[in-house]
């Protein structure tokens, strides 16, 4: 509701092959990176239609879920929000980022981490990936 009151409405689907108004993260999965068929179909069911749809997936401890996100984030290309449970889970991200993808190959950083121990500051003219904590996004306190 507050987004929504606050001019950005959540939608259930994102059209990201036209929307020409964000721009572009240059982002490619490795050539190593080989998408399991339960981890294609977690990303079908996400991606029908040709839009990025909202949901949840669902797979057990050691089935790939990092990879499915970040195959995710590769597929729509543009900058990123993943949150994360725990800060120790928005270094393995970032690291698993730096690990799968291109998204840092031989230029500035666009992965950035934002938690009580890293406040790093991004170009927010450009398109870069954030990992943080529910925590740190939710937190109605003083800092």
């Amino acid at each position: 509701k507050e987004c929504r009151d606050a001019g950005f409405p959540m939608l259930e689907e994102y059209d990201f092959r036209n929307d020409h108004m964000t721009p572009n993260l240059d982002i490619n999965l490795r050539p190593f990176a080989q998408i399991r068929s339960y981890q294609e179909k977690s990303l079908s069911k996400m991606f029908g239609n040709g839009r990025g749809r909202s949901g949840i997936i669902v797979l057990p401890c050691g089935a790939g879920k990092t990879l499915v996100g970040i195959t995710a984030a590769q597929t729509i290309a543009k900058s990123t929000l993943v949150f994360c449970t725990t800060a120790v889970a928005v270094e393995q991200w970032k690291k698993q980022f730096e690990f799968w993808t291109t998204v840092n190959d031989g230029r500035e950083n666009r992965v950035f981490m934002f938690t009580a121990d890293h406040r790093q500051r991004w170009d927010t003219t450009k398109p870069v990936i954030v990992i943080t904590t529910y925590n740190q996004v939710g937190y109605g306190g003083s800092r």
